[in-house]
């Protein structure tokens, strides 16, 4: 006879009263932390203080381009005697974002644009407008305190320090594609003609440019808004000069983000240009290219030298085969 029969069921119970212990001595704890569950990323509300002052360079926007719709704020820094930044937000005609950024250059101070290169070099790569600065700052003369996008392609004219990169677009094979030059002497130059059959085309020596980059169109020309047939909105890098070719201007609007600002119409871009003093203005690039940088030393007693991108152009930036940074001479 086999005695461990009598003894199964006590077993069989026994091992399932250990089993129960087990099962609840493993059981997860609700109070530890949980590594790896991932946090949902908070979007930063965008709050645009209240603002009550209203900027002597946003009010003629907003007298003479009728562009305005609702004004939310603006502000202005000096970067230098003669170099100041404002940077401009409203609600435009219908009620959506905008923001723009504004360079007003008195080229009669210490204030001289310089047209950059990628790598402070002759090559057709691009670069992101803040690298740029930095790697043309020692070739300046001087401090590039801020600077804007050039060209993203190999197609519009390029003149880097007397060096005919590229003439294609200028020198009278092709006399209506804007240009912006820095003459020899460093008198800042709009030229070639809109349209020459109802202009006079204005003639000029390549030679006598130190530095060149053409546009994609004009804005203004003698005083003129430019009518465009598009109507396509979005983010746009522009330069204007004064009747006495004293004061630049060198505008760049968002349109990355419809959130924080839809971008603007060639039209509208055209009467914001007039109403600030242009009066001749062209369109340097469109799009995804659009930015500006602006100097910036570093803490400490160091103090090392950095280009922050001060617009908000699209997190995959493309970058320009060239710029103009505006130079404080030493």
């Amino acid at each position: 006879m086999k005695k461990n029969i009598l003894y199964c069921p006590i077993k069989i119970s026994l091992m399932c009263v250990l089993f129960l212990i087990s099962f609840v001595s493993c059981k997860k704890r609700d109070d530890y932390p949980k590594f790896d569950d991932k946090k949902e990323g908070l979007v930063p509300e965008d709050v645009i203080p209240p603002d009550d002052k209203i900027e002597k360079i946003t009010q003629k926007i907003m007298d003479q381009a009728d562009v305005v719709g609702v004004f939310q704020m603006d502000s202005t820094v000096s970067l230098a005697d003669g170099l100041e930044r404002t940077h401009i937000r409203f609600l435009n005609k219908l009620n959506q974002p905008t923001s723009i950024q504004i360079l007003e250059i008195d080229l009669k101070k210490k204030i001289v644009p310089y047209v950059m290169s990628s790598f402070d070099d002759h090559l057709y790569v691009a670069q992101p407008v803040s690298d740029m600065a930095k790697y043309n700052e020692i070739s300046s003369g001087g401090e590039i305190l801020a600077a804007i996008n050039g060209a993203t392609t190999a197609t519009y004219s390029y003149i880097k320090n007397g060096r005919k990169i590229n003439i294609s677009t200028t020198s009278g094979k092709e006399k209506t594609r804007p240009f912006f030059a820095v003459q020899s002497d460093g008198a800042a130059y709009i030229g070639n003609c809109f349209d020459t059959l109802q202009f006079n085309f204005e003639p000029y020596d390549i030679n006598k440019f130190k530095g060149l980059i053409s546009g994609t169109g004009w804005l203004q020309y003698r005083g003129g808004v430019i009518v465009s047939t598009s109507a396509v909105v979005q983010a746009n890098t522009a330069l204007g000069l004064s009747s006495d070719r004293s004061t630049l201007y060198a505008v760049v609007v968002d349109g990355a983000n419809s959130s924080f600002s839809v971008g603007v119409t060639f039209n509208d871009l055209a009467r914001i240009m007039k109403a600030i003093g242009s009066y001749d203005a062209f369109v340097v690039n469109s799009g995804a290219a659009s930015v500006m940088a602006q100097r910036q030393l570093s803490a400490g007693s160091v103090g090392l030298a950095s280009w922050n991108v001060v617009n908000r152009p699209p997190v995959s930036m493309i970058g320009s085969l060239n710029g103009v940074g505006f130079v404080k001479m030493k």
